[in-house]
Order: structure tokens, then sequence, then C-alpha cells
């Protein structure tokens, strides 16, 4: 089975029945097979273009000429942010996972996908509730989380009560975050996003650099900061950060001299609790294979977003198949035997 862990949705519904109970909601415009989201004085937030980006039948095409069996249909980024007031935060996420789960009975080939819930994680106490209420009422099967917040890394203790529930509930975490706000400004939460927009005739390198910046924190919080010491049975996986930085990252948490004594075994082996998801681009992954022997590598297609790390439209099973210097059973394990683990298939 061959599993696509980076492939976005967007569920038309949510927004259409929030939005009328809150003014401050973002909203759905729409004509048709023309649907974008906006916030309330109409900026747009984006254009919500291909109609499989919110229609599951329309997609199914694309899977098929993709060569995946299944897609992990993961929130859209902008419209779900930490940045929204807690009741509206909280509201946005009981709509979205009551919309993709009515999507998911109503489409073709519901086996094709895995659904995703979304929680407001600030508010740790309804996100507890809300996980469980879409894994066992709904029938979700993983959560999402956009990565830091507030001052907040994901090792913080703050958040070990809704660690406990998850691992209770024995689903993974997929932690992918944006690089832009919802009005398209840098997204704040993102490590070292400042610096990087002062480099104005490039803002490639907010999403270049500032993805793997802010997963190798929440890598190095959930480690150091003892989370994965307490919950062994965690499963987290950091999508369309690459892979490439992850024998460096190993390296250099190891060398905290005291890490071990604290932990009762070195940083980098935990990360048998950390997955990655890798571009299909990423000629390095030969590296990465051999040093993280038992690696925990994904691969995701970034549909259908235009990303530099998309592959949807030029066959990411394909490339992934073709990279030289990787054995069969590692590219086996990268286009799904690792993502079957992840989920516990």
């Amino acid at each position: 089975m061959y599993i696509d862990c980076d492939s976005h949705y967007f569920p038309v519904k949510f927004l259409e029945g929030v939005s009328a109970r809150y003014p401050r909601s973002p909203r759905v415009v729409r004509n048709g097979d023309d649907v974008r989201s906006v916030l309330p004085d109409g900026t747009l937030i984006k254009n919500q273009a291909p109609k499989g980006r919110w229609h599951l039948d329309t997609r199914d095409q694309h899977v098929d000429w993709e060569g995946f069996d299944v897609h992990v249909l993961i929130p859209e980024n902008r419209e779900l942010l930490y940045t929204w007031d807690r009741d509206l935060g909280c509201e946005l996420a009981r709509a979205y996972n009551d919309a993709v789960a009515q999507d998911l009975k109503e489409c073709a080939h519901p086996e094709k996908y895995l659904g995703v819930c979304w929680v407001f994680l600030p508010d740790v106490e309804e996100s507890c509730r809300e996980v469980e209420r879409a894994l066992k009422t709904l029938g979700l099967k993983a959560v999402k989380f956009m990565g830091g917040f507030e001052n907040a890394n994901l090792g913080a203790e703050k958040l070990w009560p809704l660690y406990d529930k998850i691992c209770e509930l024995d689903i993974p975490i997929l932690v992918h975050d944006t690089a832009s706000d919802r009005d398209g400004h840098p997204n704040p939460a993102l490590v070292g996003i400042e610096q990087l927009f002062l480099e104005a005739d490039n803002n490639a390198l907010a999403f270049l650099l500032a993805f793997p910046f802010r997963y190798m924190v929440d890598i190095g919080s959930l480690i150091l900061r003892g989370a994965l010491k307490e919950f062994p049975r965690l499963r987290i996986c950091f999508v369309e950060g690459s892979g490439a930085f992850v024998p460096w990252l190993m390296e250099r948490l190891d060398m905290d001299v005291k890490a071990k004594q604290r932990l009762g075994k070195l940083p980098s082996e935990f990360f048998n609790q950390i997955w990655v998801s890798a571009f299909a681009a990423e000629t390095s992954l030969r590296y990465v294979c051999d040093f993280w022997r038992d690696h925990n590598l994904t691969v995701g297609s970034d549909y259908p977003h235009g990303d530099p790390s998309a592959t949807w439209n030029v066959g990411t099973v394909k490339m992934i198949k073709e990279l030289k210097g990787i054995s069969d059973l590692d590219k086996e394990k990268i286009l799904g035997a690792n993502a079957m683990r992840l989920f516990g298939l």
C-alpha cells in the first residue's frame, strides 16, 4: 500500500456553517466550482482550486494517476491557525472535523482516504475532548498540529494531558505548519521568520528554511523536555520540512552531555517515535537512509499546492522509485510501509 502523507483537503461546508454564527470567521465565496476562502472584509485567503482540493470524487482521478493507494487528508493551513480567538478556533475545529467525516461518508471511495482531525491547540482541555470525539464518534484516523503556539513548543508540559489522550486513542500526530498567516503575512510561529522576511527579494526563504527550523525546535523540545520519554507510545510525523536535516539533528541533540542520564538513553534513540515526510526530489535521502538505518521516512506529494515541494503534478511515486543509491527495501518503506506503521494499518 502506497500512502501520500502530505495531501491537503478543504471541506467547503465547514466554513459555510461557522461564518453564519461568527462574524469574525473566515468564509467561503462560491460560484459553481470556483471556491474561495476569504476574511470577513473580503481579503482572499486562498483560491480553493483545483476542484479535487474540496471534492473527493474528483480527486480520485489524481490519486489513481499518481500511483498512491491512499491520500492522508491533511486539513488546509491558513484557515486553521492558532491565532483565532479561542471560541472561534474551537468552533472551527468542530466544524472542520464534522465536515470531513461527512464528506468521507458520502464519497464513492472512502477507502482511498485517511481523514485527519484538527484541534485548536491553545485550548488543551477542549482539544482533549475534540480529538476523542473525532476519533470515537467521527471515525477520523489522526490529528494535525500546526506546530508550536504562544511561545510554547511541542515539548511543553501544558500539552502533556493531550498527549496522554492521544496515546490512549492510539493515533498519530501530523505536524504541518504554514509559511504565511491567513492574511498572507509571515506566520509568527515559524522560527527565524522575521529575519527570513527581511530578504524582501526572496520570500521563498520563509518556506525553504522556516519549516525545517520550526520542526527541529519542536523535535528537540519533545525529546529534551522529556515528552517522548513520558509518552513512549506517542507517534509524530513532521510533514513538508524535508528529511535531509534528520542526521544532523540527531548528532546535534546527542551533544547534550547530560541528556542520556536525564532521559535514560541518547536523544537520537527517541527518533523511533518520530516520522518525517520527505520530498520525492530529495536526492540526499540516500544519505539519510544510510545514517538513519531504521528510518521512519515517508513521502508526500503536497497535493494540490504549488509549493517548491509539490510533486503531485510530476509523479511522486515514480520519482521515489527512480532515486539513485537507495535500496528497493528503503523505497518501499518510504512509499508506504513506514506510513502503515505510523497509522497502525
